[in-house]
This record gives C-alpha cells, structure tokens and sequence, in this order.
C-alpha cells in the first residue's frame, strides 16, 4: 500500500531541491563573480556548473535507485521487515551517502582556482563558492526529505 499524501509531499522536495539547485545559476554572488572574469573564464566557469550539475544530479539518481532497491527488498523479501523509522532512516543514509561521495570522488576536469589571475578574482571566488556551499547542502538536505518521504509513503 502506497500513501499518496507522502509521495506528493515527497516530489514537493524533489521539486524543490531541483529548483535551489537551478537557483545558483541566477544568484547575484555567481553574476558578482563571473563579472571578475574575461570572457574565456565566464565560458570555463558555464562549463564547469554543467560538469558539476550532471554529477550532482547523477549521484542523487543513483542514491535514489539504490533506496527504492532497499524498499523494494523490504517489501518483498519474506523475513525481512524494518520498521518505518528504520526504513526511512537508511533510505536516508543511502540517498545521502551515494550523493555525497559520488560528488566528492568524481573526477573534476579543472577547478576555478586554477585559472583566477588575481585577488580581486579570487575573493569574489571565494564569496561564491561559500554561497554555493549553502545551496548545494539545502539541496542535499531536500532531497534526502524527498526519499525519506518516499520510503514513509510505503509503510503507510
């Protein structure tokens, strides 16, 4: 038995952390930033939010497919129950876990860093990249609501 009301609450976060994630692309620290470059970089700088976008949005997907795995053994295997808490709380961990280290360990093509000329470029960096800590964790957080509402939905 699936409970509707926890799935729609579920793709509200899902909905939502795809929205703060699309909301760096129009932060006024990122146009403050990218204002700091020549032309070249602004272009590298686009590139490299693509690069990192898809890794992001991997992980999260394969966070995701890894929780409804457990689900799905949970539901079906015989013998085998957790309860609601534990079910959410490990689609959580999982969602989390897969997300965070599948981002942290990819391999990156090149980094801002490597290519800033001087100070004025790198404070602005560094004001950015503080501001795109907090999106990415809100996001993060988001998400792993959105899976942990998902699993709730399957125990109701």
């Amino acid at each position: 038995m699936v409970c509707s009301v926890s799935c729609m609450i579920s793709l509200i976060f899902l909905v939502s952390m795809i929205y703060m994630n699309n909301a760096v692309s129009k932060n006024k620290v990122v146009d403050k930033y990218k204002n700091t470059l020549p032309v070249h970089l602004q272009e590298l700088y686009d590139t490299l939010v693509i690069e990192r976008t898809s890794i992001y949005y991997y992980g999260y997907a394969l966070g995701v497919v890894l929780s409804i795995i457990i689900i799905y053994y949970n539901l079906k295997v015989k013998g085998v129950k957790l309860s609601t808490m534990g079910l959410v709380c490990i689609t959580m961990a999982t969602s989390f876990i897969t997300n965070y280290f599948y981002y942290i360990l990819s391999p990156k093509t090149t980094y801002m860093l490597n290519h800033i000329n001087n100070g004025e470029q790198a404070k602005a960096w560094l004001i950015m990249y503080r501001s795109m800590q907090v999106y990415y964790h809100t996001g993060l957080v988001l998400g792993i609501l959105a899976v942990a509402l998902l699993a709730y939905a399957f125990r109701c």
